[in-house]
């Protein structure tokens, strides 16, 4: 192919994609928890047609003659910086306030019932299901996770539910009624997670992101699970 249709086809080539991106952006402003993504492009390898040689008392014989062969999208970034809030006035929405911490203070962490497999999400829009089990807002109905596995806020046997809190620092309560009095019980504390390499984890959509297969962990995660410690909000 002649260099400078071939040239110009890689500059389509790369702006399409660069355009899918952007549009994929526009299509999800509405999306809770959606992270944008930007495109890096790069030029690609050179061609010679001159190269330098060796200098004649100390001035070059030569300039050297260089011919690009294109552009092309070398990656692919997620922006995991803090977006904004929401105020919804629903208990079971939740954000993480990240500041300045890394990747925007962090992921949630939800399983998924059926394979037990882990996935992360900034979205915080949960609701319970009748047993108490505070499951993503979706078809999928993943299980949101504290510190000792599924989270669960109901009432103990002859209690009724009052409300549920949750705290600056991630803590659950349940208020109550015992038939005698009213009872704040803490109930636990959100899991969350972070990660050395974000930009490494895999989207698979819904808002969710996979640390990668089986135990792979190719986005490094970190040991901290516990809100405003470390890198977490």
């Amino acid at each position: 192919m002649i260099s400078s249709l071939y040239n110009g086809a890689t500059v389509l080539k790369s702006i399409t994609k660069g355009m899918q991106l952007i549009g994929n952006n526009i299509s999800n402003v509405n999306s809770v928890g959606y992270k944008s993504s930007r495109a890096r492009f790069t030029d690609n390898f050179y061609q010679y047609d001159q190269k330098a040689q060796s200098p004649v008392g100390g001035n070059p014989s030569n300039q050297v003659s260089e011919f690009g062969s294109g552009t092309d999208l070398s990656s692919v970034a997620s922006n995991f910086q803090q977006g904004a809030f929401d105020v919804t006035g629903l208990d079971l929405d939740l954000a993480i306030d990240g500041g300045n911490r890394p990747n925007g203070g962090g992921f949630f962490c939800v399983v998924n019932p059926t394979t037990t497999e882990t996935f992360y999400t900034r979205a915080g829009s949960y609701e319970s299901l009748v047993d108490g089990t505070i499951v993503t807002r979706d078809a999928n109905q993943y299980r949101l996770q504290s510190q000792n596995g599924d989270l669960v806020i109901a009432p103990q046997e002859g209690e009724a539910l009052l409300a549920r809190q949750i705290d600056e620092k991630g803590t659950i309560y349940a208020l109550v009624n015992t038939g005698e009095q009213d009872l704040r019980r803490q109930i636990g504390q959100i899991k969350l997670a972070n990660f050395t390499a974000p930009q490494n984890l895999v989207r698979v959509g819904n808002g969710l992101y996979s640390n990668g297969p089986g135990d792979s962990n190719v986005a490094g995660l970190t040991a901290a699970t516990i809100p405003d410690t470390g890198s977490l909000g």
